[in-house]
C-alpha cells in the first residue's frame, strides 16, 4: 500500500536583497486530504489542476504580477487566476477582483475579525476548492474597491492530524514550520490579533458545483 505523505524538499534559497532564506513549497497527495474523496467531479478536477501545476512549477519563486509559468511564476491572484482558467472558469485577473466577483455572485461567507479559531461554526460551510481571501498583507496603491491584497485556494485537512492546508503562491508563509517562497501547500491559519492582515472571509468561485 502506497504511503501517502506530505512532500517538501527542503533546498533553501535566498530572497535577493535578504537574508533570510525559503524552502520550495510543500506538495501534498490529494488521496491524503480527509474531504478528497467526496468532493464533486469538478472540485476534485480543479484540485487535481492546481497541485499538478505546483509540481511543475516548484523551483519558480513568488512572481509579482505573473499569471502563467511562461511569466516566470506566479502572485497569488495570478495563481488563481490561472488554475481556475485552466480548469474552464473565467476568473478576473486581481485578488480585490476576485473577492468582489465571488461577493457579487452570492457566494461569499464573510468571517468577523473577532473570529481567531478556524473551529468556529462560520467555517462550516468552508469546501476544498473555495478561494481565501485576506486584507492588509501590504498597503496597496492601484485604487482598488476594497483592500483584498491575498487570496488563496482552501485543499481540506490532512487525515493524519486534522491539519487545514490550502495552495497559493506566496513568500513567507509556512507549512509545517518551513517558510517557503513559491506556488504550493501552506498551513490555513487565522492571523493573530497581533498581525496586519485579517482573515476576511471565503466562498466558492463562479462556475464550480
Amino acid at each position: 500500500m502506497r504511503l501517502l505523505l506530505a512532500a517538501i524538499l527542503i533546498i533553501p534559497w535566498t530572497v535577493v536583497g535578504q537574508t533570510k532564506k525559503y524552502a520550495r513549497p510543500a506538495i501534498v497527495e490529494l488521496e491524503s486530504l480527509k474531504e478528497f474523496a467526496e468532493l464533486s467531479k469538478e472540485r476534485k478536477a480543479i484540485l487535481r489542476t492546481a497541485m499538478e501545476t505546483a509540481k511543475k512549477t516548484r523551483s519558480k519563486k513568488y512572481q509579482f504580477g505573473g499569471s502563467s509559468p511562461k511569466q516566470g511564476g506566479f502572485d497569488c491572484s495570478g495563481a488563481m487566476y490561472y488554475i481556475m482558467g485552466q480548469s474552464g472558469l473565467k476568473p478576473p485577473r486581481t485578488s480585490a477582483q476576485q473577492f468582489l466577483w465571488v461577493r457579487d455572485a452570492g457566494n461569499l461567507i464573510a468571517v468577523s475579525k473577532e473570529i481567531r479559531k478556524l473551529d468556529d461554526p462560520v467555517f462550516k460551510k468552508l469546501l476544498p476548492g473555495d478561494l481565501l481571501f485576506w486584507s492588509g498583507t501590504y498597503e496597496p496603491t492601484d485604487g482598488r474597491k476594497v483592500k483584498i491584497t491575498h487570496v488563496g485556494m482552501y485543499l481540506g485537512t490532512e487525515k493524519k492530524d486534522g491539519r487545514p492546508v490550502m495552495i497559493n503562491a506566496t513568500t513567507g508563509r509556512s507549512y509545517r514550520g518551513m517558510a517557503a517562497d513559491g506556488f504550493g501547500v501552506y498551513d490555513f491559519k487565522i492571523p493573530s490579533s497581533k498581525s496586519k492582515s485579517r482573515f476576511v472571509g471565503y466562498g466558492s468561485p463562479l462556475g464550480l458545483k
